[in-house]
């Protein structure tokens, strides 16, 4: 006895008659009296299916942030690098800017006196459009960590640069605290000690403020992980005073034990400090 097909339409009409999921099927209804899994598929799949969807969901949003976050890095490491390229192309301005009112006073004739002034009107106006362009660019550089706190860094050497001192000791009080940082060999604690040495060394260049500058270098000189040398450097190069004087020779002997690996640089320091 042979079994005639089942059409196609009639396959369709079976299927769709019953209006039931593929989870309602009669056949797996039957293999569920036999199969623990099947039969736990048959009764949950509501409830599974909801769970399928939530992983779904949450596995495209983990996507989407991780390219988020890594976009913005991007962008930030864009703009860090035009800002240090910025960076020095003013200082290589300002540089150009003194020569040239060298230049301008010792002109020894009125057609050199006149070439020199409008070079320096140029240049001049030119420096000012640069300053205000690189803190434009400082200011955009807010995130993420840790490219705001290089913008915190050169924010006070731009306004080093311009003789606003009274900006800079602003900008390091309101850096991050190397020492408030308890993973002392995180890059973290790497960057903050950065910034204080920046600021620091820049706010030393004013006789108003060394006194607070110096304080920070000493601090840092006595308690850095990464750049103590560097703050006890820096120490040395500014004028002390005898009890200064003798407290970086105490300093210089402490790192020495501390950072054995640096004794050539220690070195140097010990014959400015003779």
């Amino acid at each position: 006895m042979t079994t005639a097909p089942i059409s196609e339409q009639e396959q369709t009409s079976a299927t769709s008659s019953t209006g039931r999921s593929i989870f309602e099927d009669p056949a797996i209804g039957e293999a569920a009296k036999n199969d623990a899994f099947v039969r736990f598929v048959a009764q949950n799949w509501k409830s599974l299916l909801l769970t399928l969807v939530a992983v779904g969901a949450a596995m495209v949003g983990y996507n989407v942030f991780t390219t988020t976050a890594l976009e913005k890095r991007a962008r930030a490491t864009t703009i860090l690098a035009g800002i240090q390229e910025s960076y020095e192309q003013l200082r290589e301005k300002q540089e150009s800017l003194e020569k040239l009112k060298v230049d301008q006073q010792s002109a020894k004739d009125e057609a050199a006196k006149k070439t020199a002034t409008d070079s320096l009107e140029s240049t001049t106006k030119e420096l000012t459009e640069a300053r205000t362009k690189l803190s434009l660019m400082i200011d955009s550089l807010d995130s993420p960590p840790p490219f705001d706190n290089y913008a915190t860094l050169y924010r006070g050497l731009l306004a080093g640069r311009f003789g606003d001192y009274a900006a800079v000791e602003k900008v390091l009080a309101a850096a991050p605290s190397w020492e408030a940082i308890d993973d002392v060999r995180s890059s973290k604690r790497y960057i903050a000690e950065t910034v204080t040495l920046g600021l620091a060394k820049t706010l030393a260049q004013s006789e108003t403020h060394q006194t607070a500058a110096k304080e920070r270098l000493k601090s840092l000189a006595a308690g850095g992980e990464f750049l103590a040398v560097d703050a006890l450097a820096a120490l040395s190069l500014l004028e002390a005073t005898p009890e200064e004087s003798a407290a970086l020779k105490a300093s210089l002997d402490s790192l020495r034990t501390k950072f054995p690996s640096q004794s050539k640089y220690l070195d140097l320091i010990a014959e400015r400090l003779a």
